[in-house]
């Protein structure tokens, strides 16, 4: 017998809890015992990112949760490669992983198996974080996001995805998860959902969790992109493309002709050459009663794309849908003003947009120090600000970070901005500093995305933005 089959339960699993995933896969298929102890402490926490992600794009001072990060790494090879080659290859990691959960679609005996097997395997795990390309493979995930609902006991949930090359494989799966039924996902305590999330998963998963206590909403509505060359790669629902020949160009029409840009109306006007990233509300509208629904919140962080001084392209219009920006800011107040009884650290995060060929003439503090003070920052104050201001009691607030608000006049300097620095981190620590609140204003990362798609970067920290260490 050997000396570890002799110890006790508790002391064996205490011993495999400092190997790496990869090195517990290894001890897995040791014996039966073995198997049996280690495959729920492998599979219990999910975090499918290249070592180091999370440490390395969070913003400096932002107060950690304290969750452990329990990266399931690749081989001891992936510190020798660079950090955009490392997220590829998790990215690939995660689609396998959610491929080998995904209900096939035979009905024989060998899939039945299969399937019991890996719902057993699916009710095991607690912590699941996904930085992933639903669609990257030419196999696809008829439903990723029903195959996430399948695992029923999750405590965790975070996801980080990007747009498809296809929008119709979108489209498809966004369906696929709305015509069927899923089971609540009623044990979530932390949900932080960024990118391209399609709004009926993320109603699901918030209606679904009346205990979550740690929220994160950074999601980006559905790219429009550019007609300026090319038809555009993601048309709005309802609209049909019409074949031009002038110029060899492709244009896309909506299926009624008022097609007229106009900022001020109700409407969204997709007409215009280039449409700018949105940001996609889901809680308003959605039948929740936030305040009873969140009434064990203590964490939140929001994040927006926000339209900055940048100056417009001569060559094209830049469309700003005012409908969406000024959604997205009702949805920050209404939050906000529901759970400040129990909130003990809020981090709203504003990110300039910029497209991605502006890297070739402003570096990102460059450019977040020229353009900061625009359009969205205005909305800003005017819809959001009076929520944080209100004179209402803050009873367990211990700290506020905001980003992408303030530039430090020492920077304006360097940078030559041409607007004078406004403090409006010093305008609410003035607010809070009596009630021991912690504010601290951060400089913020800028937004990027892809002209002719209108698609956000996925690389970086998911949300467009790059960390410092991949500035010139």
């Amino acid at each position: 017998m050997s000396p570890l089959d002799s110890l006790a339960n508790e002391l064996r699993m205490h011993i495999c809890s400092f190997p790496r995933p990869h090195d517990l896969c290894a001890l897995m298929r040791v014996n039966r015992t073995f198997h049996s102890l280690i495959e729920p402490m492998l599979y219990s926490n999910m975090e499918l990112h290249r070592p180091g992600y999370h440490e390395h794009c969070r913003y400096p001072d932002t107060i950690s949760s304290g969750e452990r990060r329990n990266y399931h790494e690749n081989d001891a090879g992936d510190y020798l490669e660079d950090t955009l080659y490392q997220g590829l290859r998790y990215t690939a990691q995660a689609f396998d992983l959610l491929k080998a959960f995904e209900n096939p679609d035979s009905d024989n005996l060998q899939s039945f198996v299969r399937t019991s097997r890996s719902q057993a395997i699916a009710n095991q795990v607690r912590f699941l974080c996904l930085g992933t390309d639903l669609y990257h493979d030419e196999q696809k995930l008829v439903d990723p996001w029903g195959t996430i609902a399948s695992f029923r006991n999750l405590e965790h949930l975070e996801l980080t995805v990007g747009w498809p090359y296809d929008y119709k494989d979108w489209d498809s799966a966004a369906q696929a998860f709305a015509s069927m039924d899923h089971p609540p996902l009623d044990k979530l305590r932390t949900v932080r959902l960024r990118g391209y999330l399609p709004k009926e998963f993320v109603r699901y998963v918030c209606q679904g969790a009346t205990g979550i206590t740690d929220l994160e909403l950074a999601l980006l509505d559905r790219p429009i992109g550019s007609s300026i060359a090319y038809k555009r790669q993601n048309p709005p629902p309802g609209w049909k493309h019409i074949e031009s020949e002038v110029d060899g160009n492709a244009w896309l029409d909506g299926e009624n002709e008022d097609t007229a840009s106009d900022k001020d109306s109700d409407d969204e006007d997709y007409g215009h050459e280039c449409v700018a990233p949105r940001a996609l509300p889901n809680l308003l509208d959605s039948g929740i009663d936030l305040a009873a629904h969140f009434s064990s919140l203590t964490r939140l962080t929001l994040c927006r794309p926000a339209e900055s001084l940048n100056p417009v392209s001569d060559i094209q219009s830049v469309y700003v849908s005012l409908k969406s920006d000024l959604a997205i800011l009702s949805e920050w107040a209404a939050v906000i003003r529901a759970i400040r009884g129990t909130l003990e650290h809020l981090v709203l995060d504003q990110r300039p947009f910029a497209e991605e060929i502006e890297r070739d003439a402003t570096g990102d503090t460059e450019f977040l120090v020229r353009y900061p003070y625009g359009p969205g920052y205005e909305r800003f104050v005017e819809h959001c600000l009076p929520a944080l201001l209100e004179e209402i009691e803050w009873p367990n607030l211990k700290s506020i970070r905001l980003y992408g608000f303030d530039v430090p006049p020492e920077m304006a300097e360097t940078h030559s901005s041409p607007v004078k620095p406004q403090k409006l981190g010093l305008q609410v620590e003035a607010w809070f500093k009596p009630l021991g609140v912690d504010v601290r204003s951060g400089l913020g990362r800028r937004m990027m995305y892809e002209e002719v798609s209108g698609v956000v970067s996925p690389h970086g920290d998911g949300l467009g933005g790059w960390v410092e260490e991949h500035e010139e």
